[in-house]
């Protein structure tokens, strides 16, 4: 595959510019890129059954091609307008993906590695053979049961015909069965065939890759470590390229066109070990080509020795001290952003110099740290030897108008500009900045059905809660409780004589009022009796909305910014100028430093954290549906 097919424009202008006399260190600072996507009905195996790529959401747990378990990482919203292919199986199978869709292929039966969607119908073309090899069987523990029942299905209703056992019928469910255990099963006119040979079932065949009109896509990660999962009704194993790939083999081909010492070697770095590994180990086994190595890929050490001497490694920099050794001729360095300063100064430039070697680091931005400083350094006036470049995600070319304009409605301003155009952008100061006195100030509307939604802190001096109702499309602060040395029951008793609802029968009802608390509710206990917050929310009467643990609070800060005011200038969230104590919050709430920590000695935290356990759970939910009761989480 041709380098200008493997890398994006803006990958190429990067990686054109490596190795020249003024571009010794490369800063690669880049917007969020997604691509290499899957029709969004696509069926993917999961524990259980299938579930739709539309479905499927970070957190899930799906199947690598080992047949392990390995969990999403990453997902996107759906894109639309991608250049589309089918790519058809020999056993019948058929998936529809965007053409840069990575494949683990099989070469005319002598090399594999990844190759995109419009690389194998290039291949095809020529008269190669490529082939997808068969996942191992998944779920081992129930496999020999699922070994007896494929038997009991085959010696009911096979027949054996030439060396095959055919059944009568397309049999979707033998299919599914057979692909758990690492069967193929071909699906051929109007049967279904199982070839007794063993070695028909180590591979399937592409047969062909046609053009399709575009369909609605979507991409994910997953941590497996070849970054493979399995997809379809027949478990093919499918990839999550890239830049840092191509980087790596140019490397190790100038170290031996330049007969560097072998004692110089090349490296990957991520912010830690395990993340190394997870983003890189599985790529680099299919970017050196089998015949470059002097064996096996070591495992232990992720590291490859090449024919020539020299070592290909996979590092993580969170323990730099142990990294040192002998020298580098190139390093790559992943997530820059990420990753401990002094990994850089201590460690890795040090080691590049005993072979005046050369580096690449990337990452999108994350404030002005570290990473900010390197770009700077490769700009107009600053160091001879250092070059820098800045791609927003939309230059990426990978993704779609219609993706932006998702992004900029569901992610605040700064954090668009960081994410996607790839800014440097200070998230010292203000943590609600979305906020305003001039515009997020406004008298709340009736509100639409009259439920209440409460979000609640458990802290004890001061317990709070902010109240909000939904009016339109928009969310409307109505009240604020806030009570000094308190605790649950306290809460309990004010938030129903305040929005409790006379009933006929002289019953004061809060069936109407939904609580979503503080995660920690669910073990913390504020009452004598020793039952949890949680608890006695829901035996008061109460709808009890609960996460299961804290989001991190970067993500719930930036859907609260989101809320307030998105990257398009949309407002979701307001606040009735009654509640004079939380616009005072959401206005003097502030970073400490470096805008990692929130400043909690002010005490300003405690109502914005009680907003923003409601906001959180509200701006994430699925686009589309109302604002109702969760029953799934309901407690």
């Amino acid at each position: 595959m041709s380098l200008t097919r493997r890398l994006t424009p803006a990958q190429h202008q990067i990686y054109s510019a490596g190795w020249q006399p003024d571009a010794r260190f490369r800063v690669a600072v880049c917007g969020r890129r997604f691509g290499k996507a899957l029709d969004v009905e696509t069926l993917i195996p999961i524990p259980g059954g299938f579930r739709r790529m539309a479905e499927i959401e970070v957190g899930d747990v799906l199947f690598d091609e080992t047949g392990a378990l390995c969990r999403v990482t990453a997902v996107t919203g759906v894109m639309l307008d991608r250049p589309c292919r089918e790519v058809a199986f020999s056993d019948g199978s058929r998936i529809v993906c965007d053409v840069d869709h990575l494949w683990p292929v099989t070469i005319n039966n002598a090399v594999t590695r990844v190759a995109e969607t419009g690389d194998i119908a290039d291949m095809l073309d020529r008269g190669a053979y490529c082939a997808v090899a068969t996942a191992a069987p998944v779920m081992r523990r129930s496999l020999k049961g699922r070994q007896r029942e494929l038997r009991k299905v085959i010696c009911r209703d096979g027949r054996f015909v030439d060396g095959r056992i055919v059944l009568d019928g397309r049999r979707q469910d033998l299919v599914t069965l057979a692909a758990s255990c690492g069967v193929v099963v071909m699906l051929k006119g109007d049967d279904s065939i199982i070839d007794t040979d063993p070695d028909a079932h180590l591979s399937r065949r592409v047969v062909s890759v046609t053009t399709v009109v575009s369909r609605a896509v979507r991409c994910l990660q997953v941590d497996s470590p070849s970054s493979q999962y399995l997809c379809g009704e027949q478990f093919i194993p499918t990839h999550n390229t890239f830049l840092i790939g191509e980087e790596l083999r140019r490397a190790v081909r100038l170290a031996v066109a330049h007969r560097v010492p072998t004692e110089n070697e090349i490296w990957y770095g991520a912010p830690n070990f395990l993340q190394a590994r997870r983003v890189m180990w599985g790529r680099l086994k299919t970017v050196l080509p089998r015949e470059w190595m002097a064996a096996k890929p070591s495992e232990s050490t992720c590291s490859i020795t090449l024919v020539s001497g020299h070592r290909v490694r996979v590092v993580g920099l969170d323990a730099h001290d142990s990294l040192r050794g002998a020298g580098l001729w190139f390093f790559a360095g992943d997530e820059w952003a990420d990753t401990r300063p002094e990994a850089w100064s201590e460690t890795i430039r040090p080691m590049l110099s005993t072979s005046e070697g050369h580096a690449l680091f990337v990452g999108t931005p994350k404030g002005h740290n570290h990473f900010h400083e390197f770009y700077r350094r490769g700009l107009d006036g600053g160091r001879d030897d250092h070059r820098s470049f800045r791609f927003t995600t939309e230059e990426g070319g990978q993704v779609s108008a219609r993706e932006l304009a998702d992004a900029r409605e569901l992610l605040d301003a700064r954090t668009y500009r960081q994410e996607y155009e790839a800014s440097f952008e200070s998230f010292a100061g203000r943590v609600l900045y979305g906020f305003s006195r001039e515009h997020s100030v406004r008298p709340a509307p009736r509100a639409d059905d009259g439920r209440i939604h409460v979000g609640m802190d458990f802290n004890v001096n001061p317990m709070t809660a902010t109240i909000w109702q939904q009016a339109g499309t928009a969310l409307w602060q109505t009240g604020e409780i806030v009570l000094g040395t308190s605790n649950t029951d306290e809460m309990v008793s004010v938030l129903r004589s305040r929005h409790g609802r006379l009933r006929h029968d002289g019953v004061v009802s809060v069936e109407h009022i939904s609580v979503y608390p503080d995660p920690a509710g669910q073990q913390r206990r504020s009452s004598a009796f020793g039952r949890t917050d949680i608890s006695i929310l829901r035996e008061a009467g109460f709808k009890v909305c609960a996460m299961s643990s804290h989001p991190s609070l970067r993500d719930r800060v930036n859907v609260m910014n989101r809320l307030f005011e998105a990257a398009d200038g949309t407002r979701s969230a307001f606040v009735d100028p009654s509640c004079v104590k939380s616009i005072d919050a959401y206005t003097k709430l502030a970073y400490v430093d470096d805008g990692n920590q929130i400043d909690k000695s002010s005490g300003h935290d405690h109502l914005a954290d009680a907003s923003g356990y409601f906001l959180y759970w509200w701006g994430t939910r699925r686009d589309g549906q109302a604002l109702a009761v969760p029953t799934f989480m309901g407690r």
